[in-house]
């Protein structure tokens, strides 16, 4: 498996920071030697492995995303939880683009909104 994409005809080394059965986010960081910096030096990218999806964060939103993996690291007990946790978020995240994990909501009926957190 290559370590590198191109985005923007700039190449960029892939770290993978998560995995599960459905998601990949992968930490992008620019490899470029050109005379004209590219507009996107660094972010994440968020892979759907079902659904023929990715997203490509940056700023407040990889922010958001960072800090949404750590919380829910924290808030379970054991990996298998916690995958199963992200993969909740993240479904929730890329429908509503709402990266922030304690700004998504539940309905009664347990389904995501985007006002609650996700992981309780």
């Amino acid at each position: 498996m290559r370590d590198y994409t191109y985005l923007g005809g700039a190449r960029f080394t892939i770290n993978n920071i998560f995995r599960s059965l459905r998601f990949d986010v992968d930490r992008l960081d620019l490899s470029w030697s050109e005379d004209q910096k590219p507009d996107f030096i660094r972010g994440f990218r968020i892979v759907d492995n079902e659904e023929p999806n990715t997203v490509t964060l940056e700023g407040e939103d990889a922010d958001n995303l960072v800090f949404s993996l750590a919380y829910a690291f924290n808030k379970q007990d054991g990996f298998e939880a916690f995958r199963a946790a992200v993969d909740d978020y993240l479904k929730v995240a890329l429908t509503t683009k709402q990266y922030l994990i304690t700004g998504q909501k539940k309905d009664p009926a347990g389904k995501a909104e985007t006002s609650e957190s996700v992981i309780h």
